[in-house]
């Protein structure tokens, strides 16, 4: 398969090698085969509404349902490691809602800690209430009054 895959014109970055992988494989697989449990995932970065590493991966590169041509997509595993399950949260992390929908103070300094993950639902209503895109699993601290 080629070495880049579909979602470097998606989101950028490189595609390549997933850094945790001391194999360093970059060959690109076709999407659909991904099939990694997200199950623990979701509980460690409390998050809901996503039920495996395809949505996982559409909802973090902002696609919120299955484009047309899914089943001719291909990932590499730099993109699959940073958009799936090879993710992580800082910690401790602010909550990154805009005050607007969480009703936080804009003083950073006093932002409650983010101890919930943004749904897919969320990110929506963020995205389309601000043109801000805050990523599935990005930490919020209340639920988004919108929802």
């Amino acid at each position: 398969m080629e070495n880049t895959c579909s979602f470097l014109s998606i989101v950028g970055g490189q595609c390549g090698h997933d850094r945790r992988d001391r194999s360093k494989t970059v060959e690109c697989i076709p999407f659909l085969s991904c099939k990694r449990d997200v199950t623990g995932h979701k509980a460690m970065f409390a998050f809901y509404d996503i039920d495996d590493e395809i949505e996982l991966i559409l909802a973090r590169a902002r696609i919120f349902s299955s484009p047309r041509n899914i089943d001719q997509m291909t990932i590499c595993p730099a993109h699959r490691a940073s958009l799936g399950i090879g993710w992580t949260r800082r910690v401790p992390d602010k909550c990154k809602v805009p005050p607007i929908l969480s009703h936080h103070s804009d003083d950073v300094a006093k932002k409650p800690k983010a101890d919930r993950g943004l749904s897919k639902a969320g990110s929506q209503i963020v995205l389309r209430e601000t043109g801000i895109f805050l990523a599935v699993g990005s930490g919020l601290y209340f639920v988004i009054y919108f929802i």
